[in-house]
């Protein structure tokens, strides 16, 4: 959560430009999971679709219209390359409208329990930080 904090406070620093903004992190932590080494073009079509980062935009437009938490396992993220992750993801409000999301993306096999907790704690910390 705190590394989630520091990540995002850029963003919130900035002056607004009606850019929609991404950030990834992390991503070559995917070269520590066995199901990823074993296929290295699975893992160059997933990094390429992290640094292209347009499909993970896409998804995480159609979290921005969801309410709750959002939580999308392979085949449901609907890109190919995609398929063998998943995202967990949270809207953070200003006053009562969505303004941006927070995700963990990561592979099938992650602790959902754990990932659930720490979007749904860092997104409604982010919410009652835009608040004040």
């Amino acid at each position: 959560m705190k590394k989630a904090l520091e990540l995002s406070s850029g963003l919130f620093n900035r002056e607004e430009t009606g850019k929609k903004a991404l950030l990834v992190e992390g991503a070559l932590n995917f070269f520590d999971q066995p199901e990823f080494i074993t296929d290295i073009g699975q893992m160059q079509a997933l990094l390429k679709a992290l640094e292209e980062k347009t499909k993970l935009v896409q998804l995480l437009d159609l979290c921005l219209k969801q309410d709750g938490t959002t939580v999308l396992i392979g085949e449901e993220s609907l890109a190919e390359e995609l398929q063998n992750c998943s995202l967990i993801a949270r809207n953070y409000q200003r006053g009562a409208k969505n303004i941006g999301t927070l995700a963990i993306f990561g592979p099938k096999r992650m602790d959902y329990m754990k990932a659930i907790s720490i979007v749904n704690h860092t997104a409604n910390s982010i919410t009652q930080l835009l608040s004040r």
